[in-house]
């Protein structure tokens, strides 16, 4: 894996420094040293890009999943493919009755399904695995998680082709025999922060 210099975290939170951020912890000291807020947001987008299919970007989210699972509303999976939940739902630490799969209604788009939940409040986060990007889309999902106080999470896996994104939190999860490593993105893709490698054992 490559490393670089960590930088300033040049993303949609900087512009908020003056404000403070309410946060979840992520349970995962090297990533929450990365974290501009130290923390996954309690209501907003973050975006995980992933090298394929197979990659466990979920294994970012577990501790805080655990968390929130104990705090009386959903966790939502918004049509999951299926190593994805039974990650979730193999975990010791997350509380599985909390958990809800939807799948979208006869004649409406996983992304509609996926706005409606981030809006209707009943859900501390929401997980999606969408197969497109639009700028549209990413300022209606960012507008739904704060009507909602919902933190949404978007994995995309980078062989689909590439789009700029506005949303606030980026990061590239890295995978090889060494082990595993995050970083920030900017909307271009371009990275931000050196990395924050972590155990598989996470």
């Amino acid at each position: 894996m490559n490393s670089s210099p960590k930088l300033h975290h040049l993303n949609a939170w900087d512009k908020q420094a003056s404000r403070p951020v309410p946060v979840i912890s992520a349970g995962i000291p090297e990533l929450e040293a990365l974290l501009p807020a130290g923390g996954w947001p309690k209501r907003g987008l973050v975006e995980v890009l992933l090298p394929d299919d197979y990659t466990d970007g979920l294994s970012l989210f577990l501790p805080a999943l655990a968390r929130l699972s104990q705090q009386g509303r959903w966790l939502g999976m918004v049509v999951p493919p299926y190593l994805a939940r039974a990650r979730v739902v193999s975990d010791r630490g997350v509380d599985a009755a909390r958990i809800l799969q939807v799948n979208p209604h006869k004649g409406r788009s996983g992304l509609w399904t996926l706005e409606s939940l981030l809006r209707s409040g009943n859900f501390s986060v929401v997980m999606a695995w969408p197969g497109c990007a639009t700028e549209l889309m990413a300022k209606r999902l960012e507008k739904a998680a704060s009507i909602g106080h919902t933190l949404g999470i978007l994995f995309r896996v980078e062989t689909r082709p590439f789009t700029a994104s506005r949303i606030g939190l980026r990061l590239r999860l890295e995978a090889d025999d060494t082990g595993r490593a995050v970083y920030l993105l900017d909307e271009q893709g371009n990275r931000l922060s050196g990395t924050a490698p972590y155990s598989a054992a996470h």
